[in-house]
Order: C-alpha cells, then sequence, then structure tokens
C-alpha cells in the first residue's frame, strides 16, 4: 500500500476536508416508488406496538376470567383495524416478490415465477382458513 502524500495525512497541507453532502429530507416523497417503501418499511411499527399490546393482555389475561376485561373501546378497534391494514399491504408486498427470490426446478426445467407466486398466496390463504377455524372453533367452546 502506497502512504498518502504530504507526511501521512490525507487532504494535503490543509488538513482533511470533509464531504460535506447529505441525504435530503424529502428523498423518498421524490417518487412513489420510493414512497411505498418507506410505507412497507414503516408497516412493521404499528405491527410492534400492536403485537406488545397483545403480549400484554396474555399477561392479563393469567388473572383469571374475574380479572381480565379486553380491550373493546373505540380506540383499540380503529387500532386494531389500521394495524390489519399495515399487516396485509406487508404481506401482500413480500409475498409479491416470491417469484423473484425462489427459484425451482421440476425435472431440469424451471417453474415460472407468477406459478410460485400463487402458490405463496394459495399456502397464505391456506393457513388463514386453518388459523380463522381454530379461532371459531375453540371460541365457541
Amino acid at each position: 500500500m502506497v502512504p498518502p502524500p504530504h507526511g501521512g495525512r490525507l487532504g494535503g497541507e490543509a488538513g482533511t476536508r470533509e464531504f460535506g453532502w447529505s441525504m435530503p429530507r424529502g428523498w423518498w416523497t421524490r417518487r412513489p416508488h420510493y414512497f411505498w417503501y418507506i410505507v412497507r418499511e414503516f408497516t412493521s411499527l404499528p405491527l410492534a406496538l400492536w403485537l406488545l399490546w397483545l403480549l400484554v393482555e396474555i399477561r392479563r389475561a393469567q388473572d383469571g376470567p374475574t380479572g381480565y376485561h379486553p380491550h373493546s373501546s373505540l380506540g383499540f378497534v380503529i387500532f386494531s383495524v389500521i394495524v390489519l391494514l399495515f399487516a396485509l399491504y406487508h404481506s401482500v408486498t413480500f409475498l409479491s416478490l416470491a417469484g423473484a427470490i425462489l427459484h425451482f426446478n421440476v425435472a431440469d426445467r424451471p417453474i415460472p415465477s407468477q406459478l410460485i407466486v400463487l402458490s405463496q398466496f394459495g399456502a397464505w390463504a391456506a393457513a388463514s382458513a386453518v388459523v380463522g377455524f381454530v379461532l371459531i372453533y375453540f371460541g365457541r367452546t
């Protein structure tokens, strides 16, 4: 490796220089693709808050049926619906990328990416149906 000129200091005799450019604050609002990327990354925050709330509710439920009163306020219901929409957006955008991420060959022929994406959405629908059935079945008993 060649040592830097001027006595070992980068930037010459005048000292080091700093690169003064920084990312503009509204860079993600300039193009719709950037905006929806940031929205997708943001969706994890409300989902994490809702899951923390769920952990608190699970802890409260350990007090037994007499000491537990689930949240059914309008604010909690609205927050849950908004978080559901964020979770759906996050899931749909993630599963839509499955064709670009997953590559399978059957009999040395590649499976089309659209078929992979469809299979992922089908698996999601099947899992949702099973979970919904279990919740409804055990909720009645």
